[in-house]
């Protein structure tokens, strides 16, 4: 359940600096898989979909910060809790919910992504 940055997001970028998979964007910025991450190549997403982790993606937002699902854990296996609503001076930012992913499959990609970010 990848988190997502709603329209209650002020913008203030604390979240940015505290996630352990850069998985947090500011607006309107391209993205990839690679950024941040161990990840290299090509890789098989959770959906099954295969995607070069070189390969800029579009913004998900050009108003808002946004979270990239397929590089967020929710901080499982590295932090108790998701470290991006820790920060974020207004917590209400993150009430919805991406995807639909078990703790387990959480806990498998944070160490996909990266092995050396855990507890």
């Amino acid at each position: 359940m990848a988190l997502l940055i709603t329209d209650n997001c002020i913008n203030c970028g604390y979240c940015l600096v505290e996630c352990p998979n850069q998985a947090i964007y500011e607006p309107d910025t391209k993205w990839n898989l690679a950024e941040g991450t161990n990840l290299r190549g090509k890789v098989k997403l959770g959906n099954g979909q295969k995607i070069d982790t070189e390969t800029f993606h579009s913004p998900l937002s050009r108003e808002f910060y946004f979270i990239v699902p397929d590089k967020c854990s929710e901080c499982k296996g590295a932090y108790d809790v998701p470290q991006c609503v820790v920060v974020c001076p207004n917590p209400d930012s993150f009430c919805e919910v991406k995807n639909n992913e078990k703790i387990i499959d959480l806990l498998q990609k944070q160490f996909y992504i990266n092995p050396d970010v855990t507890e």
